[in-house]
């Protein structure tokens, strides 16, 4: 049996939810210099307020660590998953020639791979 971690992850029983993230624009551009005043400036507990207050509209356009840290645990309980059903993960920006046994492709950038 796999044992899959469960912090941020929901892995096998559910799917992570799609995220679709937008450029910074002027609807945000402000909230967004003042934050970066802020933070130059070392006041990080008002950054955190505005950030905190602020949450539902900020959210489309920045991710934090939370998302960094599920992404992490969701690929590691893929791995996890792919080790139990006895298949290989490829970690590559082209799709390998052979892939067998529903075996599991990771693409991207090479880049965001390294």
């Amino acid at each position: 049996m796999a044992y899959y971690t469960n912090e941020y992850s929901n892995f096998p029983h559910e799917l992570m939810p799609l995220h679709h993230f937008k450029d910074v624009d002027d609807s945000v551009g402000s909230l967004v210099n003042q934050i970066k005043i802020l933070q130059s400036q070392g006041k990080y507990d008002k950054v955190n307020e505005i950030i905190q207050s602020n949450k539902d509209t900020l959210g489309q356009y920045c991710f934090g660590a939370e998302l960094i840290n599920r992404l992490d645990e969701e690929i590691r309980n893929l791995e996890i998953y792919a080790i139990y059903k006895r298949q290989n993960i490829y970690y590559t920006e082209q799709e390998p020639e052979l892939v067998e046994n529903f075996d599991v492709w990771i693409g991207g950038s090479d880049d965001i791979l390294t």
